[in-house]
């Protein structure tokens, strides 16, 4: 049974009802042909008449017959099914909250009718698609790969199951993740996808979406003029690398009016992000020490700035909130101030193994560049849930210095979210690679199984990698679980830690594994029924491939040819970058001299992509 904490988030996995025996059926459709029809508003919501149409479509392809939508100005009749508001139902009597930001759905059926409606603008559009997944067995594993179930007769149980997501904020942000109908159809609302009105809008913010100190206050601007509004270290305002004085008068008013213009200019957001550059150099000058020292910690000036802004819009804009940063040095929670309701702290694991549990890793920091807080995350998680209501986590799903490389985080995904969700975090930003052409190792699975939690974490992940890897490797799949097990038994055994930032020579992947690994996508090959999986398979094994040929002496027979060869299958794959911000010329070249990639001193000499000059020319 999932925990408490969970129970609001899927109240019922079948339609089934008290006040009906479990045999008690209706046929919505036999032999393609029907008696139902869909009714909606005359005057419908854009996602309203979106989500009929999508039920309307489904339910062809399932049954073969054409289910007709008419507005509800039509005389009522048996066998409707009703979706969304309309004149045949009460939106208060069924305790639906109108919010914009609900998302809840209802599903209720009854011998002469089915009713799908819910909250917000999304939250009718989810009630469709969980009836089509969880009741009638449709899946949207990728953009091109789906399963739809056909057959002639179709029936549902009376009932009603009553559904709304565990995270308010649900983004799974990799290339392969931005396909607008993939994602409504998988309940995510993040900020990058593209959405439309159809699809009931996202979970916006205004541009840009992190680090914005230099985009509120451009060092080109300001600097000559005034020093004074950025950071003093070690008793010299910074020009480069710098960040903001919090405590000056003149940057908290022109930040405030700089807001404003935002929001302006983003009628449809609800979130506007005023957080630390990516880099560290926090000001040292008198009165923000002053404040950090009372509040022990660099988040104290921060989130005092954040709260006196966060109050200057609060009258104009009752439903925007300021979310800001709890990254590198400013994770760890102030002493004294309490962030504001309108304030969203978004606590950041850069520095954490992501290849054991975060509740059960030992490891407090991987990145050598980093001296941490001298607490846990999980320590650092509840210490912010104590004093903020609204707790966003940004989180890292793949390996930034290695794309295409294998990466042994599939057995945290459930443990991690599921902690999140125990500890009241509100909103998950899950970060993969998102250069054009992705590439990420299993980027697909990960989009998916990640999707799923995101709006249940209570679900077994493990079945739910399972059911992604039959129905897209199809016959293939038992062999690449057998490589995605082992991989998972190894780290778990011998205690590897994993990075975001590993080399090609991570301790995990050791020639023994590779082995295996190969051994397991030469099956998956032999047993793909058809091109287009073995295509997919033949793409799932380059980051196999990858971790090969980096290990290749240089004076290994046909060293140029293999990589080569494996350069143009991962163009011909759509893949520009193998590594965060390089493109993939560039990391070949670097291969082919021996270099291994990193970021950010997770080893010894370790660089930055953003070091200029780069090491290797």
């Amino acid at each position: 049974m999932a925990p408490a904490y969970f129970a609001r988030i899927e109240q019922s996995a079948a339609l089934l009802c008290d006040s009906y025996p479990m045999a008690d059926t209706l046929v919505l459709a036999d032999h393609q042909q029907t008696s139902w029809r869909i009714v909606i508003a005359a005057s419908p919501s854009p996602s309203e008449a979106y989500a009929a149409r999508e039920l309307q479509r489904f339910l062809r392809e399932i049954t073969g017959a054409e289910f007709p939508i008419v507005a509800d100005t039509a005389i009522a009749q048996p066998h409707e099914i009703r979706v969304g508001r309309s004149n045949r139902w009460s939106f208060e009597a069924e305790r639906l909250s109108a919010a914009p930001g609900a998302e809840g759905y209802l599903i209720r059926v009854r011998p002469d009718h089915v009713l799908i409606t819910g909250e917000g603008t999304r939250g009718t559009l989810y009630g469709v698609y969980a009836l089509l997944e969880n009741h009638l067995g449709c899946r949207w594993f990728t953009r091109e790969v789906s399963h739809i179930p056909s057959t002639p007769r179709l029936e549902l149980n009376l009932g009603e199951a009553r559904g709304a997501p565990a995270f308010e904020y649900r983004e799974a942000h990799a290339f392969e993740a931005q396909d607008p109908d993939w994602c409504a159809r998988n309940r995510l609302n993040g900020h990058f996808p593209p959405f439309e009105p159809q699809h009931g809008g996202q979970v916006r913010y205004t541009t840009p979406f992190v680090h914005t100190f230099e985009v509120l206050m451009p060092v080109e601007k300001y600097f000559a003029a005034h020093p004074e509004y950025f950071s003093e270290v070690n008793g010299v305002r910074l020009r480069h690398e710098t960040q903001l004085c919090l405590s000056h008068p003149d940057v908290f008013a022109i930040c405030l009016q700089r807001i404003r213009e935002w929001i302006a200019a983003n009628p449809d957001a609800s979130i506007v992000s005023v957080s630390q550059n990516d880099w560290q150099n926090p000001c040292q000058c008198a009165q923000c020490r002053a404040i950090d020292e009372e509040e022990g910690n660099h988040s104290g000036s921060l989130i005092r700035f954040v709260n006196r802004l966060a109050d200057g819009i609060a009258t104009a804009h009752p439903h925007i909130a300021i979310d800001t940063l709890a990254y590198q040095y400013t994770r760890k929670p102030p002493r004294v101030t309490r962030p504001r309701p309108n304030v969203i702290v978004r606590l950041c694991t850069i520095e954490c193994c992501f290849s054991h549990p975060l509740e059960t890793c030992g490891e407090k920091m991987l990145l050598k560049s980093s001296g941490g807080t001298g607490a846990t995350l999980v320590e650092d998680l509840i210490a912010w849930g104590r004093i903020c209501q609204r707790v966003y986590v940004w989180d890292y799903v793949t390996n930034f210095a290695n794309y295409v490389l294998p990466f042994p985080n599939l057995g945290v995904l459930g443990p991690n979210l599921r902690l999140f969700a125990r500890n009241g975090v509100k909103g998950v930003f899950e970060q993969g690679a998102k250069p054009p052409g992705g590439g990420g190792e299993f980027a697909e699975l990960r989009a998916w199984v990640l999707a799923k939690l995101l709006w249940n974490p209570a679900q077994d992940a493990d079945a739910l990698i399972a059911e992604f890897m039959h129905g897209v490797y199809g016959r293939g799949a038992p062999a690449l679980l057998r490589y995605i097990t082992a991989l998972r038994d190894l780290v778990e055994r011998e205690h590897h830690h994993a990075s975001i930032y590993d080399r090609p020579d991570a301790s995990y992947l050791t020639p023994e594994l590779l082995r295996f690994a190969a051994a397991c996508f030469d099956e998956a090959e032999r047993l793909a029924e058809n091109d287009a999986v073995l295509n997919r398979i033949r793409h799932a094994r380059l980051p196999i491939r990858f971790a090969q040929l980096s290990a290749l002496p240089l004076n290994a027979p046909n060293r140029e040819e293999i990589l080569a060869q494996f350069e143009r299958d991962a163009r011909d794959a759509g893949i520009t970058q193998l590594s965060e911000h390089i493109p993939i010329e560039r990391t070949m070249h670097y291969l082919r001299q021996g270099v291994h990639l990193t970021h950010f001193a997770r080893y010894e000499g370790g660089w930055s992509p953003f070091d200029n000059p780069w090491p290797v020319q």
